[in-house]
């Protein structure tokens, strides 16, 4: 008998375990490759409904209700978003069913959603919901093309990312760019980036092109005419990269009101390599903060090299270690 729905309690009750949604769910959706394996044991063993299984990801997302819970879960393989995906439907989430890739190399046993056919795709998901989850995704960009900017644009609010890699510079002509870079909060929307939350994650890899152009791995702008970007958090993230460029950042804060409050980065760690002829010289600085506006980067139990300082011009760095006198430091090199 196929299900007419998807409300199998010991499921339902893992995904809430998994992710902390509750105090219920919506439907189900599944996303595999109709060529694998997974799916003949979907249709057949599990006698789940032609309705709940979609083989990409503009047709899962077209199922799926806002505002709803309804999670999507997505099995191995390689998802051609075949340009501009947009996942517009606020509280809807996608877990992946594969492993956590550290990097990106070939056809692995990962969730890959990418932009791979449209090589002028600014990014492979444009996300404008609010309040969604995805866990153990890898987002890459391969177009080869100075358009192709990020993995991610993301201009919702309340969005976290769990175990999730993003990968915007792996082509040349990207990692040349002024405007690239692996995920993008689109700050001249409002109250894009509040509450983010990057758990566990890879930003860019240092095996990715040899970036240029003074860009950035994780970019709050390009403007900031409206409030955005508050309490941040990057808890347990690992932003990697490769670039002799001074002026290339791992975050940049690209105006006025693109950050505001509380941004904490917590336990994580920010490898630059800088040459294969000289591996200890560095670049300028892990944040370059042109953001004027009210807020405090602290920084705890994280750790940095390929840069001379966590942020060069403007102080607003702070270590959780205090100084002598008791009060809080400004950020240096860890040694």
């Amino acid at each position: 008998m196929i299900r007419k729905h998807n409300l199998d309690p010991s499921l339902i009750s893992w995904i809430m375990a998994t992710t902390g949604l509750g105090p219920g769910i919506g439907e189900i959706h599944y996303l595999v490759k109709s060529d694998s394996n997974f799916y003949s044991w979907l249709r057949d063993d599990m006698r789940i409904g032609p309705a709940f299984i979609h083989h990409d990801l503009s047709t899962a997302h077209a199922a799926m209700v806002t505002n709803r819970n309804d999670v999507l879960l997505a099995y191995p393989g390689q998802y051609n978003t075949e340009g501009d995906m947009t996942w517009s439907k606020s509280q809807t989430h996608i877990i992946g069913m594969g492993t956590h890739m550290s990097n990106w190399y070939g056809d692995g046993g990962d969730v890959s959603i990418r932009n791979l056919a449209a090589t002028d795709a600014a990014y492979a998901v444009n996300v404008t919901g609010s309040y969604c989850q995805f866990h153990g995704i890898n987002f890459l960009n391969l177009g080869e093309n100075a358009a192709c900017v990020s993995a991610v644009k993301d201009a919702g609010r309340s969005n976290h990312y769990y175990n999730c890699n993003f990968l915007g510079h792996i082509r040349s002509q990207q990692a040349g760019t002024a405007l690239a870079a692996d995920l993008w909060i689109d700050t001249t929307v409002t109250a894009a980036g509040h509450d983010l939350l990057l758990d566990g994650c890879y930003v860019g890899s240092s095996g990715c092109a040899t970036r240029s152009a003074s860009n950035t791995q994780l970019l709050f702008g390009p403007t900031g005419t409206v409030g955005a970007g508050s309490n941040v958090t990057l808890r347990n993230t690992v932003f990697g990269t490769r670039t002799k460029t001074a002026g290339c950042s791992a975050i940049k804060f690209a105006a006025n009101y693109t950050c505001d409050r509380l941004f904490l980065i917590d336990n994580c760690t920010f490898y630059n390599f800088y040459d294969e002829n000289d591996i200890t010289s560095t670049v300028t600085e892990v944040i370059n903060d042109d953001c004027a506006t009210t807020h405090k980067i602290l920084v705890k139990n994280s750790f940095m090299t390929g840069y001379a300082s966590w942020e060069g011009t403007r102080s607003t760095v702070y270590l959780t270690q205090a100084d002598a006198s008791g009060a809080s430091g400004i950020a240096t090199v860890e040694t």
